[in-house]
């Protein structure tokens, strides 16, 4: 079929649209020489990943107000449906003609945003994207076959007004030795402000070090700069400040600067993301220059959903991946997402050392051409069977919509899981791995769809009482000998390696000189020695054996009655599928004395809040995905009064002179949903904390060991097991 027959469309205005404006866009449809028939139907959809405003039909006066009108002689039905279409294009705007049909120039007119009743407009997706697609089809007979217009209009999205500035550094210097770090601005959703034309300046806790002279951003650096020539001078822990000239300001992550070459070095890397090749947005080139221009990630990784990944899409892949990978600069892996269902192995991600391998996909669900489906391998017991003695493969399990299924875990293949994405923090993951006895690290990424590896932001709705992403996605910390392949493929399988929220925490574990991943045995108890480099003040950290907390240091402890908060945080998941999501809506009640202050605690979305309603009655909103939230209190109460938490997961009620900063711990039910209510300062702990600690109470057999930091603004590391096999 000649699809210029079906219709031609336009969107107005043309030109730019920054990430999270509102606005209103007219789409208008001009019926082609086809015409369309009563029980005709026009869909417009756009790709799941999209989180502007859910059009609704129903209110004039509220946000994201859609009409539909037409000029021909019928009658149009609309409505709105968040899964209608096929994967990726699920959310649709569904208009059915009937009593009368549409002839050849009668036009469709959609209005996004009308603000006509007092509606404030309609607002745009949080993310940029080159070409943000208004996916037109039409049933013109009205039997259930659609096909797509010719030519479906596009917006280019692009980052908003600034709002903060991060320079970002390498983890680990040695005196003298030149560097480069990133400066970046962003927008209020986390993109790159492209406009952005300030001034910046540099200084460094070490006074002598070499910085970068005053520069002007030019509209080329589309927010995010690179500065070579950059070195330090005094050993010890370092940061480097940058300041713009309208008062933006802020301090790099920490970098380790030592007097002489380390075994080892730190570097940062997310190996887990998707593109609009499958259920993404961008293309392959943007998506790796993101990580390296924009996040600034030392290594990376391309995830796509197997079933969507055609035979062509495949060897494109392979050809980026080999065109951006630069050891000791920029490190690619080949990879894809093995995306089966969870009864028969559920999402793992597949790593290859080489640049040339063999896709085997768990199906061809998406895929017409069926050509080569005898490559595929179902159930994952077929792929790990396929690949025995390869040498030059790797599997991580992860949870995201599907969760990886450990009964099919295999040492050959499996050296990691992942605990953190933007999905969510799935802890009950990584208990359930020590409580099976697996010999896994763990590790953190993105699950990025939104063209921002390495740096993802949660997304707002997508569809009524759903979110796509909930938290900022993470990152994988590995010591490794140098920037190569080959080093971090030795360090990821040796679990030399570590997990974060996002943030460049510093984490060093070791046990009788064995770092994080290493398998020994011990006669005498282990020695623990961790060292913590934080990017915010620290509110807590365990030493872990297994599942149980063994040392939990007091880095948080309050300093006095005027440096003392209650910090109650609740957290987990509602399941371990798909709808995971926990309301944690609520409020508490003081019943004698005042509540001075409430403060939230590591919200994640701008809707979420903590507001003290009275003196005596604190509410919230907030939603957890296995994360952390909470609120820090400072009160004015005698021991005696009575603090009663009411949120639907669970209700209690403790006393104030019952918190200690060992926290007090009631189990909401779910999946590891739980509330804790403990003791903190008022400004957090120190940045940094070193200490040792022998475990006299070590079992025979083997013990993990592994530490859990949080810090005062929620972001958390988890350090990979250190597995001591006791034999006293």
């Amino acid at each position: 079929m000649d699809r210029r027959m079906l219709g031609s469309v336009e969107l107005y205005p043309k030109g730019e649209v920054a990430a999270g404006s509102v606005g209103t866009w007219t789409l208008v449809f001009r019926v082609g020489k086809v015409g369309i028939d009563e029980g005709g139907t026009i869909i417009i959809t756009r790709r799941s990943v999209c989180d502007s405003d859910i059009p609704q039909l129903e209110d004039p006066s509220k946000p994201g107000y859609v009409t539909v009108k037409t000029t021909g002689k019928a009658k149009l039905r609309v409505r709105y449906d968040g899964r209608y279409h096929i994967r990726p294009w699920r959310g649709s705007l569904i208009i059915d003609v009937y009593d009368g049909f549409l002839k050849e120039g009668d036009e469709v007119i959609v209005t996004y945003g009308d603000r006509v009743g007092g509606s404030p407009g309609f607002r745009m997706q949080t993310f940029r994207e080159k070409e943000h697609t208004f996916k037109v089809l039409v049933d013109n007979f009205g039997t259930g076959k659609f096909y797509e217009v010719d030519s479906s209009p596009t917006l280019k999205i692009v980052g908003g007004p600034p709002e903060v500035i991060e320079v970002v550094a390498p983890s680990q210097t040695v005196l003298g030795e030149d560097f480069r770090i990133l400066v970046r601005v962003l927008d209020s959703w986390g993109n790159p402000s492209e406009h952005y034309v300030g001034t910046v300046q540099f200084e460094s806790t070490d006074v002598e070090a070499r910085l970068p002279s005053s520069y002007r951003f030019k509209p080329e650096d589309r927010g995010s700069k690179w500065f070579e020539g950059v070195s330090l001078t005094t050993p010890g822990i370092h940061t480097i400040r940058v300041k713009d000239d309208s008062g933006l300001e802020a301090a790099s992550n920490p970098i380790m600067c030592s007097s002489e070459e380390t075994p080892f070095r730190l570097f940062w890397g997310d190996m887990h993301g998707q593109t609009r090749m499958t259920v993404g947005t961008g293309t392959l080139e943007e998506y790796f220059t993101f990580a390296r221009d924009v996040a600034a990630l030392d290594f990376c990784s391309w995830q796509g959903n197997d079933f969507q990944v055609t035979r062509e899409g495949w060897e494109e892949v392979k050809r980026v991946v080999k065109r951006f990978h630069r050891p000791r600069r920029f490190v690619t892996f080949l990879g894809y997402e093995w995306s089966g269902l969870t009864p028969e192995g559920g999402d793992h991600n597949i790593y290859f050392i080489r640049d040339d391998e063999q896709i085997h996909r768990s199906s061809h669900w998406l895929i017409e051409d069926k050509s080569d489906e005898d490559t595929d391998r179902y159930p994952i017991t077929e792929l790990w069977r396929t690949f025995r003695g390869h040498g030059g493969v790797m599997a991580i399990p992860h949870v995201g919509g599907r969760y990886a299924n450990l009964d099919f875990y295999d040492p050959e293949f499996i050296p990691l899981i992942e605990v953190h994405s933007c999905h969510g923090t799935f802890e009950w993951f990584l208990e359930d791995a020590l409580k099976r006895g697996l010999k896994v690290g763990f590790v953190a990424g993105s699950d990025d769809h939104t063209g921002r590896p390495g740096l993802s932001y949660p997304t707002q709705k997508v569809s009524r009482g759903t979110d796509l992403f909930d938290v900022k996605g993470g990152l994988t910390a590995v010591y490794a000998k140098e920037l190569t392949r080959e080093s971090l493929w030795e360090a990821l399988w040796k679990r030399r390696c570590y997990a974060t929220t996002g943030e460049r925490i510093i984490l060093w574990v070791e046990a009788d000189g064995h770092p994080m991943g290493e398998e020994y045995e011990a006669e005498k108890p282990p020695e623990i020695l961790v060292r913590v480099y934080g990017t915010s003040p620290l509110m807590e950290v365990e030493l872990k054996r297994g599942t149980e907390t063994i040392f939990r240091p007091p880095v948080s402890k309050p300093k006095g009655a005027s440096d003392t908060r209650i910090l109650i945080e609740w957290s987990g998941v509602r399941s371990r599928g798909r709808a995971h999501r926990v309301n944690w809506d609520g409020e508490l009640h003081l019943d004698s004395g005042r509540i001075l202050s409430a403060e939230g605690f590591a919200l994640d979305k701008p809707q979420e809040k903590v507001w003290r309603f009275t003196n005596q009655i604190v509410k919230w909103r907030s939603a957890t995905s296995g994360d952390v939230d909470g609120v820090l209190l400072e009160l004015d109460a005698p021991e005696n009064a009575e603090v009663t938490f009411s949120t639907k997961p669970v209700n209690f009620k403790f006393k104030v002179g019952e918190v200690t900063h060992s926290p007090l711990v009631v189990d909401a039910g779910g999946v590891n949903m739980k509330v804790r209510v403990w003791k903190v300062s008022a400004r957090g702990g120190p940045t940094q904390t070193e200490f040792k600690y022998v475990d006299r109470d070590v079992k025979a057999g083997v013990n993990p060991y592994w530490v859990r930091v949080m810090q005062k603004d929620g972001s958390m590391a988890w350090s990979s097991p250190i597995f001591v096999r006791y034999k006293p």
